[in-house]
């Protein structure tokens, strides 16, 4: 990780000291225009820096000068869009030298592009917006979709051209693809009536994408596109099961202090001659009594995806959670300072009534929703198609 971090630092470093003179010579214009900028601002007496953005700014101005000419005598009605780009960037390059100091923006002349960036911009918003009504003659989710994004750029380019923003939500509307997630119980097993409802209360919003919206509720003025069906096919429970254990633990703990004595039974004694008393240990050991209640439910099925338009299923994903009730408690007998991290936790508690049938299968609906969330998640590109 340091070796990585190391890395970026000396790579940063060396794209930091690249000088404006090397983007210059490299046909990075606007780069070196940057850089030579920001140096200027510091000292604008820079011959050479001055030097390199003078040469810059004259060679990115051409290019681009060059390409609109290409692009207004190629004809294209989409060249718009890149003609308006290209004035804008123009103009964006100039007002970053107007903001030099004078003797610095002296040397420089400035073209007044105000009514060309006016006049690009609208012929490029209404370039973007009949292609979006082109789009939405193909009268298919791609096509909406399609036009929703010309819409989109014709809204940027030019807020408020004719009914841009009615197009756009309705090229949204169209382009939308609604699921609605439902529960189906196939098990046969009798189950609470809230239980589909509680599923039914899977909260799906986040889950929403631009081009996917979710229901959980089905809405009777939306067209869906996919149902989502959880199918419930097995409901099982454990029996009530109590297994006890006898477990005997033991430890060494230090009790007390004892003198240390040499080969000779005599006290050993430290430098100041005092008698040398080391720490006495002795085993301890206790006897515990574990009992430990468990009872679980199983919930089996899938996750199936049909399209409605063709009336396909064309995605299955098996899917199955388990809910288990466990209480363990415990009595001792012998020594406590024997008994482990684990035992002196469930000692002192006590025999607990077991759920119903019922609980655990409501306490299972939520492990069961999480599930389906993270099948769904995985399945949004699908969804969105």
């Amino acid at each position: 990780m340091k070796q990585i971090i190391t890395i970026l630092a000396a790579s940063l470093f060396i794209i930091s000291c690249t000088s404006s003179k090397k983007m210059l010579e490299r046909g990075e214009y606007d780069r070196a225009i940057e850089r030579s900028v920001e140096k200027l601002r510091k000292n604008p007496g820079n011959s050479k820096e001055l030097n390199v953005l003078e040469e810059a700014y004259e060679r990115a101005n051409m290019f681009d000068r060059e390409r609109i000419e290409f692009l207004e005598l190629e004809g294209h009605e989409e060249n718009w869009i890149e003609i308006f780009e290209l004035y804008e960037q123009l103009n964006d390059r100039q007002n970053r030298i107007r903001r030099l100091p004078s003797q610095i923006r002296n040397q420089f002349t400035f073209v007044n592009y105000d009514q060309a960036i006016i006049d690009s911009k609208q012929a490029a918003a209404e370039v973007s917006y009949r292609r979006g009504m082109e789009f939405m003659e193909q009268d298919d989710k791609a096509g909406y979709r399609l036009a929703w994004e010309e819409f989109n750029r014709a809204s940027e380019l030019y807020p408020g051209y004719e009914d841009v923003d009615q197009k756009l939500a309705e090229a949204l509307n169209l382009g939308l693809n609604n699921a609605l997630f439902v529960v189906e119980n196939n098990s046969g097993m009798m189950v609470p009536d809230y239980f589909n409802t509680e599923l039914s209360k899977i909260s799906l919003r986040e889950l929403n994408t631009h081009w996917l919206h979710f229901d959980t509720f089905e809405n009777e003025h939306t067209n869906y596109d996919y149902f989502i069906v959880l199918n419930v096919a097995e409901i099982s429970f454990s029996p009530e099961m109590v297994d006890r254990r006898v477990v005997t633990e033991s430890k060494e703990i230090q009790d007390g202090m004892t003198y240390e004595y040499d080969s000779d039974g005599n006290v050993k004694k430290d430098s100041l001659g005092n008698d040398i008393r080391v720490p006495n240990f002795k085993e301890v050991t206790a006897e515990v009594m574990e009992a430990v209640q468990q009872k679980s439910a199983f919930i089996g099925g899938s996750l199936d995806i049909y399209h409605l338009e063709t009336d396909q299923l064309v995605r299955t994903e098996n899917l199955s959670v388990e809910w288990v009730f466990e209480n363990r408690y415990g009595t001792y007998t012998g020594d406590r300072r024997a008994l482990s991290e684990e035992s002196s936790e469930i000692i002192g508690g006590r025999e607990l009534p077991f759920p119903s049938n019922e609980q655990l299968v409501m306490n299972s609906a939520e492990l069961l929703k999480d599930r389906s969330k993270v099948v769904i998640r995985q399945n949004r590109r699908l969804l969105e198609r």
